[in-house]
């Protein structure tokens, strides 16, 4: 029996916010910005003690923060590419069903496929979705607002209750 239901379609709007939340959200990256951030204040604090700075640290910065820009980009980018090439419209509408023990995913272009819930890793949400992500790293996403089964609140309690934190 399905619990909740949700359908989105994946465009431009989606791709940028997954990938935001992936590139600029994710505790690895975080840890990097702040890291890099300690390093260049650590320089500049050093020009106030007339110590000569460390130009590779100013580059280093530089470098990593267009790198993950560029990251970001080229993500979304392949992902739109991807769904242009087996899309008419480059929008595919999927729906993720939620059973008890497992989901259940169908796209607009045919695919389907059912896991369990024991295959779930984590879950998380951004500003408009909720993702489930499997051990194999498979995002199975849900749009808050596009439950047409059950409701978001009713959703996050839920996967609270199967004891993911979201």
């Amino acid at each position: 029996m399905v619990l909740f239901e949700s359908t989105h379609t994946r465009n431009e709007v989606f791709h940028k916010e997954i990938y935001f939340h992936h590139y600029y959200k994710n505790k690895f990256y975080i840890v990097l910005d702040i890291l890099m951030v300690i390093s260049l204040l650590i320089n500049l604090l050093g020009l106030v003690f007339d110590v000569e700075p460390d130009y590779t640290v100013f580059v280093c910065f530089v470098f990593f923060v267009l790198i993950q820009a560029w990251s970001y980009r080229r993500a979304v980018k392949v992902s739109m590419a991807r769904e242009k090439e087996v899309s008419s419209n480059g929008e595919i509408m999927y729906t993720v069903a939620v059973c008890d023990n497992s989901i259940t995913h169908k796209s607009s272009i045919g695919s389907e496929y059912t896991i369990e819930f024991s295959s779930i890793k984590k879950a998380y949400t951004t500003k408009n979705y909720i993702v489930l992500q499997s051990v194999a790293k498979q995002l199975y996403i849900l749009k808050k607002d596009g439950f047409a089964i059950g409701n978001c609140e009713d959703f996050l309690i839920f996967l609270r209750g199967k004891g993911y934190k979201v």
